[in-house]
C-alpha cells in the first residue's frame, strides 16, 4: 500500500499538534505540517505534493476554512480535502471524481453518498 501524503492545516497550534500526533501514529501516512491557515497555503501546495489536505479548525464552517477548502478544490481538483473541527463530532470530505457518463454510474454515485 502506497504512503499517503497528508497536508495538515490548522490555525490553532495545540489542535494542530494533537492532530499531527494522531496522524503520525498511523501506518502509511506521511504528515506535512501542521501549516498555519493563512493566505499562502494554496500557493505552497505544489511544493508539498500532498494527496489529501486536512483542515483542522475549532469551527470548520468559519469563512477562512470554507474559502480555503473551496479554493483548493478549484485549483487542485485531484486533491481530497477533509475539514474537521473541535465543536463537532464529524468531519467532512470533499473530493472531485470523474465518472463515465452512464445512468448506472450516476445512480451508484447518488446512492453511494
Amino acid at each position: 500500500m502506497p504512503t499517503q501524503r497528508v497536508l495538515l492545516v490548522c490555525s490553532q497550534r495545540l489542535f494542530g499538534e494533537s492532530m499531527e500526533m494522531v496522524l503520525r501514529r498511523a501506518t502509511g501516512i506521511e504528515v506535512i505540517g501542521p501549516w498555519d491557515l493563512d493566505d499562502t497555503v494554496c500557493s505552497r501546495i505544489p511544493e508539498a505534493d500532498p494527496r489529501v489536505v486536512v483542515i483542522a479548525e475549532e469551527d470548520p464552517n468559519n469563512e477562512k476554512s470554507v474559502y480555503l477548502a473551496a479554493t483548493i478544490m478549484e485549483q487542485y481538483p485531484d486533491l481530497s480535502v477533509i475539514c474537521m473541527g473541535l465543536a463537532e463530532n464529524v468531519f467532512r470530505v470533499f473530493s472531485t471524481k470523474t465518472l463515465p457518463a452512464r445512468s448506472t454510474d450516476l445512480l451508484e454515485a447518488i446512492f453511494g453518498l
